[in-house]
């Protein structure tokens, strides 16, 4: 074991009260834990990291179908003040979760965001578009995404991507459907906020 390591974990196991054995049997038994699951630790730190960002950026697991509901309700009775929260948060989402330090950056965040918080696609496809700074964005959802909740999905990735840069120049929406291809327009643009 690295000497480094075992410094830290002594110093540890001393802030806890703990032997040095009884810290490391813990450890030991935890990583077998997670591994019985299906993750590993580093799995486990990543979701727990993941968890406590959505709880900071004050987000909430809800129920798909009362979120569904919640949001095509919004989208029908109040268009504008939802798609005025929605560009908001998906500015902010942009600004936190996007790496648009280059093309590939950018894409391997996307994909991270669309993982962690999109739990309900079941299918998405980033590719460049017709020039290699262009992108193509295909995601599916599951069937009972209804059309209005589509159109807000579309809504905050357009903005999220705007917000690194890219413009929406073709798409197809559908319940649970979207196809966007973004056109690359130059720098970072700046959050504005309200």
């Amino acid at each position: 074991m690295n000497e480094e390591i075992a410094q830290e974990l002594n110093k540890l196991a001393n802030s806890e009260g703990k032997t040095l054995y009884s810290l490391i049997n813990e450890m030991g038994s935890r990583a077998v834990e997670a591994k019985r699951r299906g993750f590993d630790l580093e799995g486990a730190v990543r979701a727990k990291q993941l968890l406590q960002t959505a709880r900071k950026s004050r987000m909430v697991l809800v129920n798909q179908d009362l979120w569904y509901f919640a949001s095509s309700l919004a989208s029908r009775t109040s268009k504008n003040k939802w798609l005025k929260l929605v560009r908001n948060s998906a500015q902010w989402q942009s600004s936190v979760f996007l790496n648009g330090a280059n093309e590939s950056a950018l894409v391997e965040s996307l994909r991270n965001l669309i993982g962690d918080f999109f739990w309900d696609c079941t299918e998405l496809r980033l590719e460049p578009g017709q020039s290699r700074q262009d992108l193509e964005l295909t995601a599916i959802f599951v069937p009972e995404m209804p059309l209005d909740h589509t159109h807000v999905v579309f809504k905050a990735l357009e903005v999220m991507l705007n917000v690194q840069g890219y413009v929406a120049i073709d798409s197809v929406v559908k319940p649970g459907y979207l196809n966007i291809s973004f056109k690359k327009l130059g720098d970072r643009l700046s959050v504005k906020r309200d």
